[in-house]
């Protein structure tokens, strides 16, 4: 599959697989995109995330089942972040709601579970079949929009300049309805790096007539250009996602991994006071039992081979986990990576190791963000 933004990426960026699209890893480099990110600002085009509206007088009702999180606070005019749990509490996926009206909701998911969600939500499940009397309407608009991800301690000032002159930017997991351009958006003070920034949903806008899509992307960068402002790929959002120590689906979670083991367990993103939720039993009965493994950061000591998914993790020559995600910070210039470790070695800066070539390599544990919240990041202070 290709978003509606592919042949510009063709052109100008080196083109990947991923998640069943065809993907811009990086334009010119991932060291380059991710440190405007940090820096200044860069955009991503995320057109790849499925995107839903669900609505109807009983949609909060009917939401408020399929997720752990209690909708009903979620206000008009802001958006909620939550997961879908499977029957034993692992997740189906991590995803947002928008709450554009008060029986109007937006739900925006991963790419690699755009299959998955859709099938969940509209067919096959018990779940569903049991409500089939609610008013609860689903209209998936995953190719009748793009969606843009604004990231960096610049992106509100920029955005400031593409919007009516009235309106300002929405603030942090708050949304906004308005126009870029004369397009009509819909944007959430949201986003992966770890950084300030916005999502944009461009509506009405398809690969057949994709003016729209490429208006409002060629806008932000025209408007950017004082700012050095960078189109991002896939390779940066990585690395600038964990460095900030948010998972990736399919890699740091999955179906056979729970909110406990993630470190995820604790409101807003799950209530365990509504009355029920797919999943909730199994997380009643998992609370009071002695975890087997936990997420925990990991950064290098040293240059060397970077942290990579899939190697064992050792302490002391006895294995102790597996790294989920790896990689090389730009900012930090060392590698770093996302691991699951046996609970009774999860202590800020205990060190352990990873072996590639029959040589062991010193990592140590580190809470997230990777790196100093107070210069760089959302909470940044200089």
């Amino acid at each position: 599959m290709k978003t509606q933004l592919y042949d510009w990426h063709v052109e100008n960026g080196d083109i990947v697989d991923f998640a069943g699209f065809k993907m811009p890893i990086m334009y010119t480099s991932i060291i380059e995109e991710h440190l405007a990110v940090r820096n200044t600002v860069g955009i991503f085009d995320v057109s790849h995330m499925g995107r839903m509206w669900i609505q109807g007088e009983d949609s909060e009702k009917f939401l408020n089942v399929l997720v752990p999180r209690d909708l009903s606070k979620t206000a008009v005019g802001r958006a909620s972040y939550t997961f879908m749990l499977n029957e034993q509490g692992g997740f189906r996926d991590d995803l947002v709601f928008e709450r554009v009206d008060e029986n109007k909701w937006l739900l925006v998911w991963n790419a690699g579970n755009y299959s998955k969600i859709i099938h969940w939500i509209n067919s096959n499940s018990k779940l569903i079949q049991n409500f089939h009397k609610l008013d609860v309407l689903f209209e998936n608009i995953s190719q009748s929009s793009a969606m843009y991800a604004l990231q960096g301690p610049k992106a509100e000032t920029l955005l400031k300049r593409v919007l009516p002159e009235d309106l300002s930017p929405p603030k942090s997991w708050s949304i906004l309805q308005t126009m870029i351009d004369g397009c009509d958006v819909i944007i959430s003070g949201t986003g992966y790096s770890g950084e300030s920034g916005y999502e944009i949903i461009i509506l009405n806008t398809t690969k057949a007539d994709n003016q729209k899509a490429v208006k409002v992307w060629m806008k932000l960068l025209q408007e950017g250009a004082e700012f050095a402002i960078k189109p991002c790929g896939l390779g940066a959002r990585d690395s600038l996602r964990l460095e900030a120590g948010y998972h990736l689906y399919g890699n740091d979670i999955s179906e056979d991994i729970n909110p406990h083991e993630a470190e995820l367990f604790f409101p807003p993103f799950i209530h365990m006071n509504k009355p029920y939720f797919v999943g909730k039993s199994q997380l009643e009965n998992l609370k009071d039992k002695p975890l087997k493994k936990i997420r925990v950061g990991l950064i290098s000591l040293k240059k060397g081979p970077n942290p990579r998914p899939g190697l064992k993790l050792y302490k002391d020559g006895t294995e102790i986990g597996i790294i989920s995600s790896g990689g090389f910070s730009p900012l930090l210039n060392i590698g770093i990576g996302m691991g699951y470790i046996l609970p009774e070695h999860n202590t800020e800066g205990t060190l352990i190791q990873f072996q590639v070539r029959e040589k062991m390599h010193d990592l140590k544990i580190k809470k997230y963000p990777l790196y100093d919240p107070d210069k760089f990041g959302k909470s940044r202070k200089v």
